[in-house]
């Protein structure tokens, strides 16, 4: 499914938080794209898209859950709402225009 591809480059991989300074959550996301491969500019198209379409409550705890927890975001996603889900469909349409590199991570 290419929403949750496309989530996943936001979301899946390992968070570098161990560099001892608390970072907000969309550097937290950002980091998390890099680590997977894409490039930093497009990470941030992909975060700021994630920002501007979900509700600040589900931008934080999408950040805890993926960034932090690393949860995969496949499974993170379907564990949502129907009304969350849409959020983040919505969300995807806007991360589509981010010139995603061919990074292939399922």
């Amino acid at each position: 499914m290419r929403a949750i591809i496309l989530a996943g480059l936001v979301a899946a991989g390992t968070l570098a938080g161990c560099g001892g300074e608390v970072k907000d959550g969309h550097a937290q996301l950002v980091e998390t794209c890099i680590a997977e491969g894409e490039v930093p500019d497009t990470c941030a198209c992909i975060v700021d898209a994630m920002e501007a379409r979900l509700s600040p409550d589900l931008f934080k705890r999408s950040v805890v859950a993926i960034a932090r927890e690393k949860q995969p975001v496949g499974t993170y996603i379907l564990s949502l709402s129907d009304a969350e889900k849409l959020e983040f469909f919505h969300a995807e349409q806007d991360m589509e225009a981010c010139n995603l590199s061919d990074v292939s991570d399922e």
